[in-house]
C-alpha cells in the first residue's frame, strides 16, 4: 500500500509589505525601514517601490523624522501607500507594525 509521508512546519515565514508612491516622504519612510527591520527586501519600479519583509514590517515616526528631517505624522503613511498585505496589528502616533497575526 502506498502511503503519504507528511511533514510538518514547525516555523512559518510568510511575508508582510507594502506599495509606496514616490512622493516626498516616500525615501524617508524607505529609509526608516531599512534602520529598523532586519532582512527587508525593497525593489524599485518606475511608479511605486514595493516593501517586502518576513513576517514583521516596523515603521517608526522617529526614524522617519530624523532621515526626512522634519516633523512627520504616522497617519500621513496613507498618503504614500497604494497598497499592502498583511494585517495593521498596531497602529498609533509613534509606530505602526504590519505582520501576520498567526505568528
Amino acid at each position: 500500500m502506498g502511503g503519504k509521508i507528511m511533514t510538518q512546519v514547525n516555523e512559518r515565514n510568510r511575508y508582510v509589505g507594502l506599495d509606496l508612491t514616490n512622493c516626498p516622504e516616500s525615501e524617508a519612510i524607505l529609509e526608516a525601514i531599512e534602520q529598523d527591520n532586519e532582512n527587508v527586501k525593497i525593489t524599485r519600479f518606475p511608479g511605486y517601490v514595493k516593501v517586502e519583509a518576513i513576517n514583521r514590517l516596523v515603521i517608526n515616526k522617529e526614524s522617519v523624522e530624523e532621515f526626512l528631517g522634519d516633523d512627520w505624522e504616522t497617519e500621513d503613511l496613507q498618503l504614500a501607500v497604494t497598497s499592502y498585505y498583511g494585517f495593521m496589528a498596531d497602529w498609533d502616533d509613534e509606530h505602526i507594525v504590519l505582520q501576520w497575526d498567526n505568528v
